[in-house]
């Protein structure tokens, strides 16, 4: 399923002339029956524009379009056209005003007036995260759960709330994005009173957020470079451009890269932080100083093309984009898990969020290691969750984050810091690299 187009389209019963049909879109895009009935395309801003579309049981059309975006609708306006009354409603009042449709042709009003929105990053993850989260939660509580690719960047949620104009309840956002965020008063504490921080691997509990998934930054190589004992096992060798020659490859983004160029000049793993103007210093100069030799990517697509093109050698990348090149290429392209970086991704709620305390379990149910087990398997993020580590299968385990042996290896983020200094160190980072 595809997200964009500035609309958003919300699909009850049978598919009018010109519309997706959910059942096609859940096909192509794994989302679950209640989830493929809510077509979602949405544009980047808050309040896009929409158009609701509803048939009755004897087939008839009811069309509710929305010209300008939804939160800068009355609460209620209709029309008339061939003797039908239609009602035009803002986005949050589809459902609740649902039962005004009854006076339209004889149908059923929608009974279930409740609804979370959960933004995430769009692609595959809508139709994953609506197999892995939305459709059990939906099955059991009868909320539903409609699930937005738009983004939720930092810009976008700011927007929202100093515009009083919120029309998201569950973010995936970041352990550090949460601390900048939160700390500038745009979400709300995390109430772990329902959330569990028994359910989460240590240090993954924030104040405004709580991890959702884990992802690492590895060490990719090329084994027709470097194969069997000569293969890079650690930063070390990442930055040793005499006995590991080729072109290698960073991201265009400090996240990680600081604590890489750290270990990769011989600062032990459980020595990296905490980090002081010395390290800094000493990282900026370990870039600087293979720079001749490296590239920078500043997307996901561009380090598979990197990659598959082989225009590099290694590179210092996220573990779910390196194991779909190693699937892709028969294992040509590998890994080491050794002095991986590995971040979590994190839950927040906006301030002012529609759905009000009900994200709370909704949130708590996305902690079941069954069904970050789930997301797993079809995405690749790691679970946040420990309890889920046993229940991988076997086969997998090799490419899970937070796996014990693997996890054991790494250095895990420390997100508070990023949250106090990101700005600041990104902009150094990116001026290092610029030289």
């Amino acid at each position: 399923m595809e997200v964009g187009g500035g609309k958003t389209v919300v699909v009850w019963g049978q598919r009018p002339p010109g519309l997706p049909d959910p059942r096609a879109a859940r096909a192509a895009g794994r989302v679950g029956r209640r989830t493929a009935r809510r077509i979602v395309e949405r544009a980047g801003t808050p309040g896009s524009a929409a158009a609701i579309v509803r048939h009755d049981d004897s087939g008839n059309e009811q069309t509710v379009p929305m010209s300008k975006p939804a939160n800068h609708l009355p609460p209620r306006a209709s029309f008339e056209r061939g003797g039908a009354k239609r009602v035009m409603v803002d986005r949050r009042s589809v459902l609740a005003g649902m039962a005004s449709l009854a006076a339209l042709p004889a149908g059923r009003a929608m009974a279930e007036a409740r609804e979370i929105v959960l933004v995430n990053w769009g692609g595959d993850a809508i139709g994953y995260f609506g197999e892995a989260f939305a459709e059990p939660y939906e099955a059991e509580h009868g909320v539903d759960v409609v699930i937005d690719g738009s983004g939720p960047s930092q810009g976008k949620i700011r927007n929202m709330v100093e515009s009083g104009a919120v029309t998201w309840d569950v973010c995936d956002s970041g352990g550090g994005s949460s601390i900048q965020l939160g700390s500038g008063g745009y979400l709300r504490e995390v109430d772990y009173s329902v959330v569990d921080r028994d359910r989460l691997l240590p240090g993954m509990d924030f104040r405004w957020g709580v991890a959702n998934y884990m992802y690492s930054f590895v060490l990719a190589y090329d084994t027709r470079a470097f194969g069997g004992d000569g293969a890079p096992r650690g930063w070390a060798d990442f930055f040793n451009v005499r006995d590991f020659p080729g072109t290698r490859a960073l991201l265009k983004d400090v996240l990680a890269n600081l604590e890489v160029a750290l270990m990769g000049a011989g600062i032990p793993r459980d020595e990296v932080y905490p980090i002081t103007p010395a390290k800094e210093k000493l990282a900026w100069e370990t870039i600087r100083a293979i720079l001749p030799d490296t590239v920078f990517a500043g997307t996901g697509a561009e380090i598979q093309q990197l990659m598959r093109n082989r225009d590099i050698v290694m590179g210092c990348f996220w573990n779910t984009r390196v194991k779909a090149i190693h699937e892709e290429t028969g294992g040509l392209w590998d890994w080491t898990w050794n002095q991986g970086v590995v971040v979590p991704g994190a839950w927040v709620v906006p301030k002012g969020n529609p759905a009000g305390d009900a994200v709370w379990p909704f949130i708590a149910s996305m902690q079941s290691p069954e069904r970050q087990v789930r997301l797993f398997t079809l995405f690749g993020n790691a679970p946040a969750n420990p309890q889920a580590a046993a229940l991988v299968p076997p086969a997998l385990k090799r490419f899970n984050a937070t796996d014990p042996e693997n996890y054991a290896r790494q250095l895990p983020i420390d997100s508070a810091w990023y949250g106090e200094n990101y700005a600041r160190i990104n902009k150094d980072y990116i001026d290092t690299i610029s030289m």
